[in-house]
């Protein structure tokens, strides 16, 4: 994948993140039940999983994670050249490249 942003350009992941963040953080509040402005209906609904992208291989100096294999949570941005990428809680380096 040649995208460094994973297939949404930044003018549209970022708003897109920060919306979540602040209805999150609305959330968040004591006592609050923020009753969102627009609502999709949605029946015979359940829970899924799907594929998103991630980074997998030997980590070291996660905060909570002990050092050796792991998966990171869902990618966000990778850069090749800089050799960083970023995921929904962190950035990770990879000095050695990708495989």
């Amino acid at each position: 994948m040649n995208d460094k942003w994973l297939g949404s350009p930044p003018f549209m992941i970022l708003p897109r993140l920060r919306s979540l963040l602040a209805d999150l953080e609305q959330l968040a509040v004591p006592g609050s039940h923020p009753v969102p402005n627009e609502l999709v209906d949605i029946r015979n609904c359940f829970v899924a999983s799907r594929a998103v992208p991630c980074l997998m291989g030997e980590m070291s100096g996660h905060p909570s994670i002990k050092d050796g294999p792991g998966i990171t949570s869902e990618l966000f941005y990778l850069d090749g050249k800089r050799k960083l990428a970023r995921t929904l809680s962190r950035w990770y380096r990879f000095d050695e490249g990708l495989i």
